[in-house]
């Protein structure tokens, strides 16, 4: 597996977000294509602007999550021919950077990344206690 960083983006939101590469040879001239993006969302309270939340929430959200998630985000395509693989993995990071980057990089992300993560987490919890 290569897993190389293709390209370090700096967002709007402060945040920064690793493109890698880590495309793989499954056979004599093909590939497995895969771009893959990465980045670790500190759990800071000023981060939370569109819902309030009490300094107890936010000691119980740090004790459920820590103090970092991941976001991470996989695009592959198989079978894909030595020839074109670099073709088709720049074509994958185009079509992530124009569709998933306008949305990531907006300040409301990580707050709503944090929040979602944090509810998955009590509702499992719940459902096994």
């Amino acid at each position: 597996m290569n897993d190389t960083i293709f390209k370090t983006i700096e967002l709007a939101n402060n945040h920064i977000l690793e493109i890698r590469d880590d495309s793989r040879q499954i056979g004599a001239d093909a590939h497995v294509v895969i771009m893959g993006a990465r980045m670790q969302i500190r759990v800071k309270k000023n981060l939370f602007v569109s819902q309030e939340i009490s300094d107890t929430q936010f000691v119980d959200i740090l004790e459920t999550l820590g103090d970092t998630i991941p976001y991470e985000y996989k695009s592959e395509r198989n079978m894909i021919m030595t020839a074109e693989k670099d073709r088709i993995f720049e074509a994958l990071v185009e079509t992530f950077l124009k569709n998933v980057v306008p949305y990531i990089s907006r300040p409301i992300f990580p707050e709503k990344m944090i929040l979602k993560e944090y509810k998955e987490r009590i509702e499992k919890k719940n459902r096994y206690n």
